[in-house]
C-alpha cells in the first residue's frame, strides 16, 4: 500500500486527479500554478513562460487559459494541455 493509499484510507489528504498531456496526476493542494503545470507536463526542463501555453477545460467555468504567475482552482477531472514555445 502506498502513502497515497494510506492517505486516502484515513481520510486525512483529499486529493484531485486530473490530466496533464495525457498524463494523469494526483494533486493535494486546492490549487495549481501555471509553472507547476508546466513541470508536470515537462518535468526538469527549461521552458519559454512568454511562449508556452496551458489550456485546461473541464474546470470550474468554461474552457480557459493559464498565464504565466496565474493559478487555478483544481477540479478533479480536470484535463490540461500544455504546448511548449516553439524554438527555431
Amino acid at each position: 500500500m502506498t502513502a497515497v493509499e494510506t492517505s486516502r484510507d484515513k481520510g486525512k489528504t483529499k486529493y484531485e486527479t486530473f490530466i496533464v498531456n495525457t498524463r494523469s496526476h494526483e494533486w493535494a493542494d486546492k490549487d495549481i500554478t501555471f509553472e507547476q503545470v508546466v513541470e508536470l507536463a515537462f518535468p526538469g526542463q527549461p521552458y519559454d513562460p512568454a511562449g508556452t501555453t496551458v489550456e485546461y477545460s473541464r474546470g470550474h467555468g468554461s474552457d480557459k487559459s493559464l498565464r504565466p504567475g496565474g493559478s487555478v482552482h483544481v477540479k478533479d477531472g480536470m484535463v490540461f494541455d500544455v504546448e511548449p514555445a516553439n524554438r527555431s
